[in-house]
Formats: C-alpha cells, sequence, structure tokens
C-alpha cells in the first residue's frame, strides 16, 4: 500500500485541551506545547490564519487545510457577502516561532476584544482564541469554570514556589496574638539617648 499523501494525514491531527495566555503590548502570545505540536504536524511552515468566530465574541486560529475542506462543505449554500467577508477579509496569517510564539496583530486583537492575558481553547481543526476578563465577566458557563480552574491552578503552583522564611529564633507574646494572614513588621528595640543635649536646648 501507498502512503498517505501529507496535506490528508495531517488533517486527521486535532487540537485538544486549553489554556490561560498571556498577551504582551506586542500582541506576542506564547501557546501551551500540545497546540505548538499539532500546528507543526498540520502545516509544514507552522503557519496559520486568525480569523473571526461565525457566532461568538472571539478569534479563531485554522490552517489552510481546514479553511479549503470548510469552503467544500458550504459551497452548496447560496453565497452570503458577509460570511465571504468574515472568513477572507477579516484574516490574518501569522507564523509560529521555534518556541511557539505568535504575534496578533492590533487589528485583530481590536476585532477580538483581546486583551492582556487570553483563554485559548481547542474545538477540533481550529481553537479559539477569548479575552480571559471578558470570559469571566460574560462568557458562557463552561468557559467561566475552564478559566476559572486554569487561574486557580496556576495561583497554586506560584504559592507551591514561595521560599519557605527561615523559623526566628524567638518570638514575642504580642506576636502571638496577630490574626492569622495578617503580617507583623518588627520595629528595632529603642535605646535611651546618650547625645550631650541640655535641658535648655529642649525648649529652643
Amino acid at each position: 500500500m501507498g502512503s498517505m499523501p501529507a496535506g490528508i494525514h495531517d488533517m486527521d491531527e486535532l487540537f485538544f485541551g486549553s489554556a490561560v495566555c498571556d498577551v504582551t503590548n506586542a500582541g506576542q502570545m506564547m501557546l501551551p506545547a500540545p497546540f505548538v505540536e499539532t500546528i507543526r504536524r498540520r502545516s509544514t511552515n507552522s503557519n496559520l490564519l486568525i480569523g473571526l468566530h461565525q457566532d461568538a465574541a472571539c478569534l479563531v486560529a485554522f490552517d489552510r487545510l481546514y479553511a479549503m475542506r470548510r469552503d467544500c462543505e458550504a459551497s452548496a449554500t447560496p453565497e452570503d457577502q458577509g460570511r465571504l467577508r468574515r472568513n477572507y477579509g477579516f484574516v490574518e496569517q501569522v507564523t509560529i516561532s521555534p518556541a511557539g510564539v505568535m504575534v496578533l496583530s492590533a487589528l485583530m486583537r481590536d476585532r477580538g476584544h483581546i486583551g492582556r492575558s487570553a483563554l485559548v481553547v481547542a474545538t477540533g481543526q481550529r481553537f479559539e482564541i477569548w479575552d480571559l476578563d471578558e470570559v469571566l465577566e460574560r462568557g458562557p458557563s463552561d468557559l467561566i469554570t475552564l478559566a476559572t480552574h486554569h487561574l486557580m491552578t496556576q495561583i497554586g503552583r506560584e504559592i507551591g514556589h514561595v521560599p519557605a522564611l527561615p523559623a526566628p529564633e524567638s518570638r514575642g507574646r504580642a506576636e502571638g496574638a496577630v490574626q492569622p494572614g495578617l503580617r507583623l513588621q518588627h520595629m528595632p528595640t529603642l535605646r535611651p539617648r546618650h547625645d550631650p543635649i541640655g535641658r535648655g536646648a529642649i525648649g529652643n
């Protein structure tokens, strides 16, 4: 049996999972490693197309193979100018760097309302890019649950990496009365002054 053509084989590679990604002022965003691996298997040049979601207030990322098959499946329906503009006009090509970083242009960030953090969610042959704050405030319940999970996991990791403070040699009774969670700042012990200040200087 002959080998399957690369283009058809690559279509079998699907995106799975989700993640919260930081977005810089320049639009740089590092994708999770599983997403990067799928992109490289589906696209020989690690290119993606970023466009508008047909229904939701988010961006979608896909490759040319997906776009070609999608257009073939939709060819039987009457042409809709709005759909064509969305599929071809509001689309930009990005290249994924070897480190897994892609850059969203200012136009696409504005159209997708993408701020400083994004929630990326796999949907099979493409993935969605949501503004994290938008999801937490007004998003669908399943995405709110997903975003909250990632944030809590991130907080747990950050707490786990906080270095332990050395135990003090002694603690005063007053410190033991401090409520949990409140930080007590230790003040140095005040010593009597020995500088030669006369009584007459005090009233000046």
